[in-house]
């Protein structure tokens, strides 16, 4: 897949005509792969290039509707979810709030029709462009005789009766419902970072932790412990993970730890993927140091019979 990040000269890079999918693509989930499963058939059905067109920050970033958003996953595992699916062409459209007032028409005649020879759009049914989000399926109806394009407009993804979208993922997320996000994506959520030094305060109770600075772009599931995996250089180790405040400590910045089981190397600036296989328990401030231990050797057991059985 060739990525391009400006939109200058796209028609001098592609020289062709393309089938061209349009979406955010946050999270990847089943609903942005089945359009992008539908993209590569067309593509493969039309014997045209398939070319997918996303945005970079998250609009709703850059136009300030939630400062708190959190992507589920980071750009780069974004552009490589989407390489998966066999796409020959990602626009990665920088979005300002310059570009924010363009209107949905010369959007879709500059960029679409005379960059990128759009002889084919698949649009998600929640998707729009242009100023005041003009763009949409409707739109692009209006003008589909007089540019000659066929559309598609991809229906909705249904999760027994949950429609899918980033915003429920972000909601189980939050509330620390791992294991139903993994059902959304089709894959375990999991949190990038490096790790730092910490307090060195499990070294001292029999339970060492990395502790992880994730990306700051990055979603965080909700304060608690958590069974997972922690993948290192490649390769992943079970792992009994906190994601908290440590609050028998007395401690106030949330952190992400990572116990990772029979594992002993030293680590520190090493890039980590943090993956949340399911919840085991909330938070709790404990009386003392015995009763934490106590609880923690409970929390291995419980963790490690989980991540045997998947």
């Amino acid at each position: 897949m060739k990525i391009l990040r400006s939109l200058e000269n796209l028609k001098d890079n592609l020289k062709t005509s393309t089938v061209v999918t349009l979406g955010n693509f946050d999270g990847i989930h089943l609903g942005h792969q089945a359009l992008l499963e539908r993209t590569k058939e067309i593509s493969l059905e039309k014997g045209l290039p398939s070319c997918v067109v996303t945005y970079h920050p998250n609009p709703a970033l850059v136009l300030g509707k939630d400062k708190d958003l959190g992507g589920i996953t980071t750009q780069t595992d974004k552009e490589n979810l989407i390489e998966s699916y066999g796409i020959d062409w990602l626009i990665v459209v920088p979005f300002t709030l310059e570009f924010a007032q363009i209107e949905a028409e010369t959007f879709l005649n500059d960029i679409l029709i005379d960059q990128l020879g759009a002889k084919s759009i698949l649009i998600g049914f929640n998707h729009c462009f242009g100023k005041g989000r003009r763009g949409d399926f409707e739109l692009l109806q209006k003008y589909s005789g007089q540019y000659g394009y066929d559309l598609e407009k991809l229906e909705p993804v249904y999760l027994g009766s949950t429609k899918l979208s980033s915003s429920y993922v972000r909601y189980l997320l939050r509330e620390g419902k791992v294991s139903e996000a993994e059902e959304c994506l089709g894959r375990e959520f999991s949190v990038t970072g490096t790790v730092v030094q910490g307090h060195q305060r499990g070294r001292t109770i029999g339970f060492p932790t990395a502790n992880v600075q994730p990306l700051p772009e990055l979603i965080l599931p909700g304060v608690g412990v958590y069974a997972g995996r922690t993948e290192i250089d490649g390769k992943t180790y079970p792992s009994m993970i906190n994601i908290g405040n440590n609050p028998t400590f007395g401690d106030q910045v949330i952190t992400l730890e990572s116990h990772i089981f029979d594992f002993s190397n030293d680590i520190y600036g090493k890039q980590v993927n943090v993956l949340f296989t399911e919840k085991i328990r909330s938070e709790v401030k404990f009386s003392g140091v015995d009763a934490l231990i106590d609880q923690l050797k409970k929390d291995e057991i419980l963790s490690r019979k989980i991540l045997s059985e998947r």
